[in-house]
């Protein structure tokens, strides 16, 4: 009987919050991609990518919330930038139609004096 052997279970690596944040400013601060960085440091570029993530989504969320603009601020911009997409929409279909008109082709049979 053949005894089937097992991969030993390989166990991840740990990394301090240090030394993620010095592979997170090696790689902002060398203007190199992420690829060639954690092959440097001897780790898998998505390990990089997911490091930045929280990083990005708080600088996203400040950047939100520093605009300043308040829900009422919003909904009126809202309401005026639909207030002008009606008046834009409004306007091609004019031109549309006056361009129909434009470019319709005179009947035939009429004297020249009448056209």
């Amino acid at each position: 009987m053949k005894t089937q052997l097992r991969k030993p279970a390989r166990s991840k690596a740990r990394y301090t919050e240090e030394y993620k944040q010095e592979a997170l400013e090696l790689w902002r601060n060398s203007g190199r991609s992420a690829a060639k960085v954690a092959a440097e440091l001897g780790i898998r570029a998505p390990l990089l990518y997911r490091w930045a993530r929280p990083k990005r989504q708080a600088d996203q969320s400040k950047a939100a919330l520093s605009a300043g603009q308040s829900v009422e601020q919003l909904e009126a911009e809202i309401r005026r930038l639909r207030a002008e997409n009606a008046k834009l929409l409004e306007q091609r279909e004019v031109l549309k139609k006056s361009l129909g008109i434009l470019s319709e082709v005179p009947p035939r049979g009429m004297p020249e004096s009448n056209r």
